[in-house]
């Protein structure tokens, strides 16, 4: 039953994305077609996930999961600097271009690599790519989107947490941060279960705050106005 929770995580990923495309496209704010993107890949590695835990992996699958899961903190990290930049939304657009062309670059690198099948049949959820692909796949892709991105979106919430005070700061925070705990305890300690886990629990956190995040705005504005 290793791959039921990768299952839920990705409906509820699959949810998330939704309502931030519809509030995409009622409302045409940059950070949420990042954060929409960012989820997409969520959806992509957690569905590869479940399918390598419930069927066995195969190169195709291994390779969707290993791209989206390193792109997905990289298009997260974009859509905070959106969110932290608007007044200079050049700073956002600049930063989104270079994620995107690193992604790009990245994606080629690992369609093109050849798998270590004698590893990936022995592999688990949440299998650590090291014995998998090779490092000219890996580096430095997974630093420059996973690492990078990762940080940024980090930062970025617990700076806004700290100035402003709010609670849905803190759940975006927190959810990052469960993230990244769980890629390091994956890759540093090789704890396989970590990375499912972390997943569900992040991806709710996140959900949650984001979404009080964007019932909040419409009585601020109301407060303002009155």
């Amino acid at each position: 039953m290793t791959w039921l929770i990768p299952l839920v995580s990705c409906v509820i990923g699959l949810v998330f994305a939704g309502v931030l495309l519809n509030q995409y496209r009622e409302r045409r704010r940059w950070h949420q077609l990042m954060w929409s993107a960012g989820l997409i890949m969520f959806v992509l590695a957690t569905f590869a996930e479940f399918y390598g835990g419930a069927f066995g992996w195969t190169p195709f699958v291994y390779k969707l999961y290993y791209f989206s899961g390193v792109a997905l903190p990289g298009m997260l990290g974009a859509g905070t600097v959106y969110l932290m930049t608007r007044q200079r939304p050049l700073v956002g657009h600049i930063y989104a271009a270079a994620t995107v062309l690193v992604a790009v670059v990245f994606l080629l690198a690992v369609a093109g690599a050849e798998v270590n099948t004698e590893a990936l049949a022995s592999a688990g959820v949440g299998s650590s790519a090291a014995d998998i692909l090779p490092v000219s796949a890996r580096r430095p892709w997974s630093v420059l989107l996973s690492a990078v991105g990762g940080t940024v979106m980090l930062l970025g919430a617990l700076y806004s947490w700290l100035r402003f005070k709010l609670a849905y700061n803190l759940q975006i925070f927190l959810g990052a941060l469960v993230f990244i705990l769980g890629g390091a305890l994956t890759s540093r300690l090789g704890i396989e279960g970590a990375i499912p886990i972390s997943n569900l629990i992040g991806v709710a956190l996140v959900f949650s705050g984001v979404l009080a995040a964007e019932r909040s705005r419409p009585q601020a504005t109301a407060a303002r106005a009155g």
